[in-house]
């Protein structure tokens, strides 16, 4: 009936916010929700989101089951106080439901999970757990999930005014006893265990871990084939060390050279600890360490990943010959405007890692036998701050957004033999000043405007017209005269225009390279490198920061507006796309106008604005006249009008408010000015502010089709028949686990759908920096009411 096509979204910039499973499916933390990535040969494909949390994720980990099943579980701790147990449903495994939540009490840090029992198979009980949560006061927590969901405190770990950074669990070498690693802000490394088998036992503490000169951010546990456990701990001082635990205690040597190894006593057992090794590669703080899982190790040999703030990763791998550590591969970046890596994981067959960065792009390398390198692969990708705006290219072939994170993107759709596969493949813009909105003026041409006074232009590249060949039909449209690419030079705002003549001189025939290979997605380092759209003008008028822009459907007309607090400032202006100078300035509202629509038939230009008022202009000649505007004493928006919309043969627009109405009006009641503005039509939603409102581009059975955003993030598709009996039919409602889970910033349908003509798209982007396209199958959802 529905479904979620496709989904773009970013890592949250925190450590340890990412986790690659053995069942082969990536979640990451994506502003107050869990996304999971599934990834593919060619493009993945982000298959939930998961909200239940009310503040940022901060941790997301794969509970792993201890005989080295697929996992079924995940945890997750988030800024709200909270830590969540997430199960995935046997049922096709297409579903995932919370089954615990952890009131921590206060900001959670970072967390932890050691599954205690293997009944996974079981579909009455759950798992045995034991999580380990730490919070922004100071206070370490122990918790214990018995088979029932039933979660409760074991045990609280104060260390004053020392704050705890991170953590991790596992068992002891060959014993079921857990084992608990703590790092705390005075550099050192603290060893927990428990004195007795009994779960609800308190933890005590045996050993504690120098060297480190700085913060430990990262830790990770790795049981060898003897069955001793090794110790990797990261530290801001740039280094690793890595520490190995052992069941029994070596003979006593008189060599000075020995290592020195601290032991402890647990269970009348004894263990030892000695520093293996000290790996020194990193120039910047190491924020993340993984151990190779062991069932993608055949060799029996081990490796560690390592990531940092130095824009690099490192495998380490120990020399069998010498017994030293030693760094194998290095993968990365040199120079660019990211600033490097906040964690990192092997992939489940060992021959992948990933990486996420501060600007919450995710990094994938994958190992090639053909050539015994690594090479980057396509990663899941999209904007790290709130998206704000979106449009679609006049026929349908790609989608542009913007973003407050100061870029704009292109998604376009790669179809294979069995599905639509959307991926990122573009970065046109990436500015100085934060998004606030955008507009295409034509198949390949858009306006931007930001934080700033200035609107700005720009086209596409001949190398953006090859890459989108093979995706699109009939890409012939594009001008000729276009550059190849582009560049933004030291300390400038403005794209500008390069030129390759040989890349030119083939553009003409077509990429040779694309025809003798499949197709290949982007990569992160391409589409942040080379993927830049140079800039055709700049146009000045406004006297305050810009706020939203429409166009005209023939491409002859762009309007602009900009904040406002008075008459003056809240005048839109027109610029004519052939000479880029300003046509006419169209004066009504009084505060910031809010959003402007041009109608259909280009005949009408329709704007609201924060002074509770619309406003309709009308073509006459060369200009446009004010028709009509709504009173704000009479009308029935009573706060901010935040949206507007058309229906597609012109009769009608609609009006959407913070007071939570929806008014439909009709045009030709505007036109006799004797009459009394009223709407047509008054949806009610009590208080549910509307943020985004937009209608199908054709009319179903003599009925409009609307589909209507709320600041509550969910996005509901309604029926409207205008008749003697005016009705409101409510088709479907996305929830805000399938839609959004902030504030809908815009939404609007695919123009040209090659789907069959009973399916829409729908595409929607929001504050939860997240942007989303829905299949909707409306004859389904017609024979259901």
């Amino acid at each position: 009936m529905t479904s979620t096509r496709y989904v773009s979204c970013s890592c949250n910039r925190v450590p340890h916010c990412a986790d690659w499973g053995s069942n082969g499916l990536v979640c990451f933390g994506t502003c107050n929700a869990i996304a999971i990535y599934e990834p593919r040969a060619y493009i993945g494909r982000v298959a939930h989101t998961l909200h239940r949390h009310r503040d940022r994720v901060n941790i997301v980990r794969w509970i792993r089951p201890g005989d080295g099943a697929p996992e079924t579980e995940l945890l997750s701790a988030s800024v709200d106080g909270t830590a969540i147990v997430w199960r995935l449903e046997d049922r096709r495994g297409d579903g995932f439901r919370v089954t615990s939540v952890l009131d921590v009490g206060n900001v959670v840090t970072f967390a932890d999970s050691l599954q205690l029992s293997d009944n996974v198979s079981s579909t009455v009980a759950l798992p045995r757990l034991l999580i380990c949560t730490g919070s922004i006061n100071g206070e370490l927590k122990l918790w214990s999930r018995e088979g029932n969901a039933d979660v409760q405190v074991i045990q609280t770990i104060s260390y004053g005014r020392k704050l705890p950074i991170h953590c991790r669990l596992t068992y002891l070498p060959n014993a079921k006893c857990p084992l608990l690693a703590v790092a705390l802000e005075d550099a050192s490394v603290l060893l927990y265990t428990k004195d007795s088998d009994v779960l609800e036992s308190n933890f005590v503490r045996v050993q504690s871990l120098l060297g480190h000169q700085d913060w430990v951010r990262c830790i990770d546990f790795h049981r060898d084939g003897d069955g001793s456990v090794f110790l990797a701990t990261g530290s801001q001082d740039n280094t690793i060390r890595l520490w190995k635990i052992t069941g029994a205690v070596a003979e006593s040597s008189s060599d000075e050279l020995a290592q020195k190894r601290d032991t402890f006593t647990i269970n009348d057992r004894e263990y030892n600890v000695t520093l293996e090794s000290v790996l020194s590669g990193h120039e910047g703080w190491v924020y993340g360490v993984h151990w190779q899982p062991t069932r993608a190790n055949n060799q029996n040999q081990m490796r560690l990943l390592s990531s940092s703030l130095d824009k690099s990763m490192i495998i380490w791998e120990l020399d069998d010959s010498s017994g030293i550590w030693t760094e194998k591969v290095r993968v990365g970046e040199v120079g660019g405007n990211s600033l490097g890596f906040y964690g990192c994981k092997f992939g489940p067959d060992g021959l992948h890692i990933l990486g996420h960065g501060y600007q919450g792009s995710f990094h994938i390398w994958k190992y090639s036998q053909e050539i015994a390198n690594w090479i980057p692969r396509s990663t899941p990708s999209g904007h790290f701050s709130e998206v704000v705006d979106l449009c679609w290219e006049p026929r349908g072939r790609f989608l542009i957004t913007a973003s407050t994170d100061q870029t704009t993107k292109i998604h376009a759709p790669w179809k294979d033999d069995f599905e639509e596969l959307w991926h990122e493949i573009a970065r046109p813009q990436v500015h100085g000043y934060d998004m606030t909105c955008l507009v295409m003026l034509a198949p390949y041409m858009y306006a931007s405007g930001a934080e700033e006074k200035v609107v700005r232009i720009f086209a596409a590249t001949s190398a953006f017209k090859n890459r989108l060949r093979p995706l699109a039909d009939n890409v012939e449209d594009f001008k000729s005269t276009a550059a190849y690419g582009a560049t933004v030079p030291s300390l400038g705002l403005t794209n500008k225009a390069t030129f390759d003549e040989k890349n030119d001189q083939r553009e003409n025939e077509g990429d040779p390279m694309m025809k003798d290979h499949a197709y290949e997605p982007p990569t992160e380092e391409e589409l942040a490198q080379n993927t830049l759209w140079p800039e055709l003008q700049k146009l000045y008028g406004h006297g305050y920061e810009i706020f939203c822009m429409t166009a005209r459907h023939d491409g002859q007309l762009l309007a602009t507006a900009c904040k406002s607090t008075n008459l003056e400032h809240s005048a839109i202006i027109l610029w004519s796309t052939d000479t880029w100078s300003q046509v006419q300035q169209l004066v009504s509202h009084q505060l910031t106008v809010t959003q402007m629509e041009f109608s259909p038939n280009d005949r009408y230009l329709l704007s609201v604005s924060r002074d509770r008022r619309w406003s309709l202009f009308k073509n006459e000649g060369e200009n446009y006249a004010l028709i009509a505007v709504s009173s704000k004493k009479d009308g029935p928006h009573s706060r901010i009008i935040w949206c507007c919309a058309w229906t597609s043969d012109s009769s009608y627009f609609a009006t959407g408010s913070r007071d939570g109405k929806i008014g439909i009006w009709f045009v030709k009641t505007m036109e006799d000015n004797t009459k009394d503005i009223i709407p047509e039509m008054i949806l009610d939603k009590r208080n549910q502010s509307v943020t985004a409102l937009c209608f199908a581009p054709s009319c179903i059975e003599g009925s409009y089709i609307l589909a209507i955003g709320y600041e509550t993030g969910c996005i509901e598709i309604q029926k409207i028949t205008i008749n003697s009996e005016n009705t409101w039919s409510r088709l479907l409602e996305y929830d805000t686990s399938q839609a959004h889970h902030l504030t809908v910033k815009r939404l609007m349908f695919r123009p040209s759908n090659e789907h069959s003509c009973n399916t829409l798209q729908l595409a929607s982007c929001s504050s939860d920096h997240s942007v989303k396209i829905y299949d909707i199958n409306l004859s389904s959802l017609v024979l259901k009411i």
